[in-house]
């Protein structure tokens, strides 16, 4: 299957992954209803992360098998930094501002709704970061709370 090419016309949202079993204060703040922001993602050093922009939307995606949290849309905001190399190591990351939602949004609703086609459920074990069209965030913004303040129409679907 080939993969849909992104634009910015096609371009919903970037979807960054996250394994719990390496971020102890994800499901901390989670299980505890604590509030968290995520400012930052690793991503893969091609095309994608230097099409991420300031202000471009971004859902965050808890992997896994749900022991530790249920896998699915635990976050949504904004790129806040165009990918730069991270200190220390120089591994390419981007900055962001994604709150942690309250509740996540479970894998299987995410199916329910129509949006089963998302890459992040077609192919689990690619990097970061993913994408949802415009198509597939129109399905998904009835399933997520109002996106925060900040985020670019640069090839958004506006909830």
């Amino acid at each position: 299957m080939a993969t849909a090419r992104i634009t910015p016309a096609t371009l919903g949202a970037w979807l960054v992954k996250t394994d719990p079993r390496a971020n102890p204060d994800l499901v901390a703040a989670a299980r505890g209803g604590v509030p968290l922001v995520v400012t930052r993602r690793c991503v893969s050093d091609n095309y994608r992360g230097r099409m991420m922009a300031p202000g471009d939307r971004v859902l965050l995606w808890v992997s896994g098998d749900g022991r530790l949290l249920t896998r699915g849309i635990w976050g949504l905001g904004n790129v806040t930094a165009a990918v730069r190399p991270r200190d220390g190591d120089g591994r390419p990351e981007v900055g962001l501002d994604v709150p942690l939602l309250p509740d996540g949004v479970p894998a299987e609703e995410v199916r329910a709704a129509g949006a089963g086609d998302l890459e992040v459920l077609r192919m689990p074990a690619g990097s970061n970061p993913s994408w949802v069209s415009r198509e597939q965030l129109a399905v998904l913004v009835p399933l997520l709370p109002a996106w925060p303040a900040g985020s670019s129409d640069r090839g958004a679907a506006k909830p």
